[in-house]
């Protein structure tokens, strides 16, 4: 890991805190990411975004591969492509309209698939059962808060701001 006196400091303008995707210069955005690469910081962010997902009471990761499986059941979809691009977009979906400040973090049953489907019960003959609801795609806020922080931590082993604003 690298630290603060590490050859593998970026550093940053002071001024940096105010830009955007649009206005962060691709060579800085390069160096740091390169640096996070290289002393293993992605991997740990990535190793702990997966271990937060698993431990979340939500289960996560089990919903989404259910939610997957019963597009490839129903014949919805039928190709790995489609289905990646399905349950992307209805993650995203479900995250955007999870309740503010709950982005699956509390209770996530009461709501439809994400493909707007019902599913129903034909063991009854022609009779459909009561709609079931599966539990929501949206990425748990407390786990998104955790990864925000294990990659601010990482970010700030590997970046100096430097307070004159220089570059």
């Amino acid at each position: 890991m690298a630290s603060k006196n590490s050859a593998a400091t970026v550093k940053v303008s002071g001024s940096a805190a105010n830009y955007t995707p649009a206005t962060l210069d691709p060579e800085l955005r390069s160096a740091i990411n390169s640096v996070l690469i290289e002393e293993g910081h992605v991997g740990k962010i990535q190793d702990h975004l997966l271990h937060s997902l698993h431990a979340h009471s939500s289960n996560w990761p089990t919903t989404v591969q259910n939610h997957a499986l019963a597009l490839l059941r129903s014949g919805e979809i039928s190709t790995f492509g489609a289905l990646l691009r399905r349950v992307v977009e209805d993650v995203r979906h479900d995250t955007a309209n999870a309740p503010s400040g709950d982005a699956n973090g509390g209770d996530v049953n009461g709501k439809k698939l994400s493909n707007g489907a019902d599913t129903t019960n034909a063991s009854n003959g022609n009779v459909p059962a009561a709609t079931t609801t599966a539990p929501s795609l949206a990425v748990p806020q407390a786990v998104i808060n955790d990864a925000l922080k294990v990659t601010r931590e990482s970010l700030e082993m590997v970046c100096e701001i430097e307070a004159n604003g220089a570059t």
